[in-house]
């Protein structure tokens, strides 16, 4: 099993990381009668898959899976990883296939032509298998810089980030170019998202939820079934519409009153 990739956490890292939050920004308007929430599922791990998934199809729902196509058929801290007849079969059901580039590396320490090239490497995979050309992608780890976040923005039409959004207040637009996103991962971050939802019918906005592996005993980077269904009740109880990510964007965008 291959050891657990750590980012850098230096002054200098934190700072770019920081930065990106704040620059470049490609603001999408929300005045939503009703909140919308989307899952989405990072790397691909087969237990996401085996196990959220149906969760989510028996209400009629689909998420949205962040395929990083080199991690295909092999094992690490998350499991085992789906192999490419899985991520077909995610799309033949209706679930999202978007971009996490093909390895799965750090876009803050890797040059800017090669994290490009990756990324292309990842879409020619993804592609290979019948699938349209993602328009979403979300980075490894959650490392980006400014200049990093200016050439994604060229290439995507939508950008997910890993940091948590201000849900102590309305916002009335969100960041396509780096959005935030809530982590599904077990124990109180999901007590947080439950809350979270819970204030949502009051003051309806698109919330995006993270995890990676969906098991009984998860990583620290997971979450376990009965956490998805958690959810699942409470955006019953919220009255929210559950979307892919890039359906949610091009609701938001297709929303005269969101343009």
């Amino acid at each position: 099993m291959s050891t657990i990739y750590h980012p850098n956490m230096d002054i200098k890292s934190k700072f770019e990381r920081r930065g990106a939050k704040l620059m470049g920004k490609r603001p999408v308007a929300m005045k939503l009668d009703r909140p919308i929430i989307s899952f989405s599922f990072d790397d691909c791990p087969r237990s996401a898959l085996e196990n959220a998934a149906p969760l989510l199809e028996d209400n009629g729902w689909q998420g949205t899976f962040y395929m990083a196509m080199g991690l295909c058929d092999s094992t690490n801290h998350l499991g085992q990883h789906m192999s490419a007849q899985d991520v077909q079969a995610a799309h033949k059901s209706g679930h999202e296939i978007a971009d996490h580039t093909f390895s799965h590396i750090d876009g803050q320490q890797t040059a800017l032509k090669e994290f490009k090239a990756d990324i292309d490497k990842n879409q020619a995979a993804i592609t290979a298998l019948g699938i349209p050309p993602s328009r979403n992608f979300a980075y490894p780890y959650g490392c980006v810089s400014p200049k990093l976040k200016k050439h994604m923005a060229r290439k995507f039409d939508l950008i997910r980030g890993v940091h948590a959004p201000d849900t102590s207040e309305t916002n009335t637009e969100l960041d396509t170019a780096l959005l935030p996103s809530m982590r599904m991962y077990n124990g109180n971050a999901v007590n947080d998202i439950i809350q979270t939802i819970g204030r949502l019918k009051h003051d309806p906005q698109w919330l995006t939820l993270f995890t990676h592996d969906v098991r009984e005993t998860p990583s620290d980077f997971g979450c376990r079934p009965d956490d998805i269904k958690r959810i699942i009740y409470a955006i019953k109880e919220s009255g929210a519409r559950v979307m892919t990510m890039i359906d949610a964007l091009d609701y938001l965008q297709a929303e005269p009153d969101n343009a």
